[in-house]
């Protein structure tokens, strides 16, 4: 081999280094972007557990995700934060209509219509649409924390089976909620 056939040899070696130390180094940065990402995240959740607290339904209303604010919705007199789920509970989402309000009415009838928000009375729901509630608070109860109560609580009771589940997850040591009982 001629020396120019070596030096091209050597400047494919160059260049292949090159490029491995430019793609280790991009790895490593987007590594240290991803952990400030979740050390961001982990700030916004602990700053929201200071809000957690009983509320009445105006103040709730304040919790709507909108100018960065945390996203709470209430359902049956208990408040979730939702936060976490802004592409659906979010001011432009699809069941944003619901944030920083008493969703249970339109969660237990499948309305997304604005007569819908914040009407607490679901004495005259149909077996149908108190069941369709029930499967929209369990699912809260599985994904979201519970931050609190509403203060001026209209629904009544929290049904048994919740009790259980909060309590069973208490027992477990996984705790979700900053309510460690149903009164």
């Amino acid at each position: 081999m001629d020396s120019i056939t070596w030096a091209l040899l050597g400047l494919a070696v160059v260049l292949g280094i090159v490029s491995w130390v430019r793609s280790y180094l991009r790895e490593k940065e987007e590594e240290r972007r991803i952990k400030q990402e979740i050390e961001m995240e982990k700030k916004k959740a602990e700053e929201r557990k200071l809000l957690y607290r009983d509320m009445s339904t105006e103040e709730l209303r304040e919790y709507d995700g909108t100018d960065d604010k945390p996203i709470f919705l209430a359902a049956r007199d208990m408040i979730f934060d939702v936060t976490t789920n802004p592409d659906s509970y979010g001011p432009d989402a699809g069941y944003g209509l619901f944030a920083g309000r008493d969703a249970s009415r339109g969660l237990g009838k499948m309305s997304l219509e604005e007569e819908d928000c914040d009407v607490r009375h679901i004495k005259d729901f149909s077996k149908y649409e108190t069941e369709t509630l029930d499967q929209w608070i369990m699912m809260f109860l599985s994904k979201y924390p519970i931050v609190g109560r509403l203060k001026d609580a209209i629904n009544g009771h929290v049904p048994d089976e919740w009790k259980r589940q909060v309590e069973t997850e208490l027992a477990a040591g996984k705790s979700r909620s900053i309510i460690d009982k149903f009164e």
